[in-house]
């Protein structure tokens, strides 16, 4: 597990337990836990998981409340990094939590962490071409457009 934190939010990679209990939706397990949930979709990736033997942080992550452990979110990265230290993000927001800077908060929080990493050296995004919510997102975190495909916008991030 690797856990990371910024002044509102605890990043969280998934973890079995955690993933069983989505899959089940069975929300007292989810609570026994330590985690609250209102019922939103958790992404299910088990299989990945127990493929990679764990994590080693390059996959999904749950977005948690500080201050009453809730999930309102997640965010993660496709893959490990390619041979050229690219790696690809991605990142949901559950509906009932929109709009509250969760995204930005958590998205910069893990943009540290894997540039922080000797493997990572450039970070990519892309979203489908109507997706204003997420599109302002990269906008906000630093990302620039790279081009378009029929289906996606494709971002690239810029450090400062």
């Amino acid at each position: 597990m690797v856990l990371l934190e910024t002044n509102r939010l605890r990043l969280k990679t998934i973890d079995i337990p955690l993933l069983d209990a989505a899959s089940k939706q069975d929300h007292q397990a989810i609570k026994d836990l330590v985690y609250k949930t209102n019922g939103e979709a958790i992404p299910y990736f088990r299989e990945i998981l127990v493929k990679n033997n764990g994590t080693k942080g390059f996959d999904s992550w749950i977005i948690v409340k500080k201050d009453n452990y809730e999930i309102v979110g997640g965010i993660g990265f496709l893959g490990d990094p390619n041979e050229n230290g690219m790696i690809e993000i991605g990142f949901a927001t559950n509906k009932s939590h929109r709009r509250k800077g969760y995204c930005v908060e958590a998205a910069q929080k893990l943009i540290n962490w894997a540039l922080s990493q000797e493997t990572v050296s450039r970070i990519t995004a892309r979203c489908e071409h109507d997706n204003l919510g997420s599109q302002k997102t990269l906008e906000k975190l630093g990302f620039i457009l790279d081009h378009k495909s029929a289906d996606y916008k494709h971002w690239i991030y810029v450090t400062k």
